[in-house]
């Protein structure tokens, strides 16, 4: 059953109990009060004809009065008080009255007299008489010198007293049914306001939705925060904690205690999605943020939501994508080690040592000549070549053999790669190599870029210690790195530009490690 008639149900059932349950209680004390009241009555009437003069008279004897006239004037009573029978009766329980003239003379039916003719008690009984079941009033009569001499019974049949009961009610009825009526339509109203503020949403799918959207808010790589219109914190996500510090205790919060955002209350009044603001969190903290308000029901502001992220990481992976920080490390060891050279051939002229200076020179000369050659007349990707011959220098200075396979050749990019993507690509590889094999003067790397009908491949092999089995599987992902500090990009911007460009990447571990890359240059 769906949320709007599980709650009119609900209201309706404990309506029809609340209003049956008063109906029955009040029926049933209407009842004792009523039959109180008749039973007052009738012991009323009952006791008035038993002081009645001519009736005392016509007991003890004295029959001036007939007894026909007797009835007569008993039955007019009985007709005005509206009660079933009157009935005069002696010691014996001969009835000197009755409804019904024939009866007169005969013995009282019931058994329920014999208390009032043996002991004079004065009571209410139930018994089935001549005329049915009745309800009966008795009352003793005494004479002058007060003996009794006879008794009163005064009765009303049982069914007319539940008649009697039910006319009452029925007055009711109209009332009981408007409030069952009214009742049913206030659940319904009230219902249908419940599922309009949850938005027509059933508790499962409510139970749902907040499951999803807490685990999409913790697995999104920005920092969320939402507020309230007095810029407390009512949520926030993990990396929202991590970015400014926030803890769990901290919901319910000024904003303000954690950020320098003057311009929050602008955007808490304003009523408008703000995009791409940067504000200072904090020193040494930049972020960039997006705020987004929060609609309720009835298109009412209930506060904001503040997306943001970490500008000093955005930048690093900027970095990271364009190979600046990479080329930034080459053109210094470039420069390293071109001081490191002067400084020899400056000591060699000192040592008035010329044909070494001349030889030490030459040898340099025709080192560089022969690299330049390959990498320029050969990669025609200027960005490309300009990233090799940086790397060249930079193994220079750590003592690596950087081997440039003369049969490399590169005209052509391939078709959705870009200059940037590929040099990201060869950068990120020849830098994880010169990280391995940098450390005892022995480390060799091997490049061969070559182009074929179809596809270019890229052949990248190193003689370090190889890629350690226990992350084989997981290279790819973020984070995955032997290094220390804050990497762990590069194999997946790697993996991600090639993927992009539809080609395949996979190594090999033989005394170090190979990397095998074929990207088409066409995609179709």
């Amino acid at each position: 059953m769906k949320l709007k008639g599980k709650i009119a149900s609900f209201v309706i059932g404990i309506l029809i109990i609340s209003i049956g349950s008063i109906t029955i209680f009040s029926y049933i004390e209407m009842k004792n009060l009523l039959r109180d009241q008749i039973d007052k009555n009738m012991l009323n009437i009952a006791n008035s004809f038993a002081s009645t003069y001519e009736v005392k008279e016509y007991l003890k004897g004295n029959k001036t009065v007939p007894i026909g006239l007797l009835n007569d004037e008993i039955e007019k009573a009985r007709i005005k008080t509206g009660v079933e029978f009157i009935v005069v009766m002696d010691m014996e329980g001969i009835r000197y009255s009755h409804p019904v003239k024939s009866k007169i003379g005969e013995k009282f039916i019931g058994g329920d007299e014999q208390r009032v003719l043996k002991d004079g008690e004065e009571y209410i009984s139930t018994a089935s008489g001549s005329l049915g079941i009745s309800v009966r009033a008795f009352s003793p009569i005494y004479d002058d010198d007060n003996k009794q001499i006879g008794a009163v019974a005064v009765g009303m049949l049982y069914n007319k007293f539940d008649n009697e009961v039910y006319t009452k009610m029925y007055k009711f009825i109209p009332i009981i049914v408007a409030g069952l009526v009214l009742g049913a339509l206030g659940a319904v109203a009230i219902s249908y306001s419940i599922k309009k503020a949850i938005f027509g949403l059933e508790p499962e799918e409510i139970a749902l939705i907040l499951k999803q959207k807490e685990t999409v808010i913790e697995n999104i790589k920005e920092g969320i925060i939402a507020l309230d219109n007095n810029g407390r914190i009512t949520l926030f996500n993990e990396e929202a904690s991590r970015i400014l510090g926030l803890k769990d205790s901290d919901i319910g919060s000024p904003i303000t205690e954690f950020t320098y955002d003057s311009m929050l209350d602008v955007f808490l009044h304003s009523g408008k999605p703000i995009r791409n603001v940067e504000i200072k969190a904090r020193p040494g903290l930049n972020i960039m943020c997006k705020y987004s308000t929060i609609k309720g029901f009835k298109n009412q502001d209930l506060g904001l939501v503040v997306t943001f992220e970490d500008l000093t990481e955005v930048r690093k992976m900027a970095e990271e994508l364009t190979g600046i920080k990479k080329m930034a490390w080459s053109l210094r060891a470039q420069n390293h080690e071109f001081m490191n050279k002067l400084h020899t051939i400056s000591g060699l002229i000192q040592l008035e040592e010329y044909d070494e200076a001349v030889k030490f020179i030459n040898v340099i000369a025709d080192s560089k000549k022969n690299i330049s050659t390959i990498i320029s007349d050969k990669i025609k990707d200027v960005s490309l070549a300009a990233l090799i011959l940086a790397k060249y220098s930079k193994c220079e200075e750590y003592r690596i053999k950087l081997i440039i396979d003369e049969n490399s050749k590169l005209t052509r990019l391939p078709e959705y790669m870009t200059s940037e993507e590929l040099v990201s690509v060869v950068g990120n590889l020849i830098e994880n190599s010169i990280d391995e094999v940098k450390k005892d003067g022995t480390g060799e790397i091997y490049v061969k870029i070559c182009e074929e009908e179809n596809n270019i491949n890229i052949n990248i092999k190193d003689n370090g210690a190889g890629i350690p089995e226990s992350i084989r599987e997981s290279i790819y992902k973020i984070g995955i790195t032997t290094k220390k500090g804050s990497r762990g990009f590069g194999m997946h911007i790697v993996k991600k530009i090639i993927d992009e460009a539809k080609g395949n990447i996979d190594f090999k571990i033989n005394r170090g490690t190979e990397w095998i890359i074929s990207i088409p240059r066409e995609r179709s």
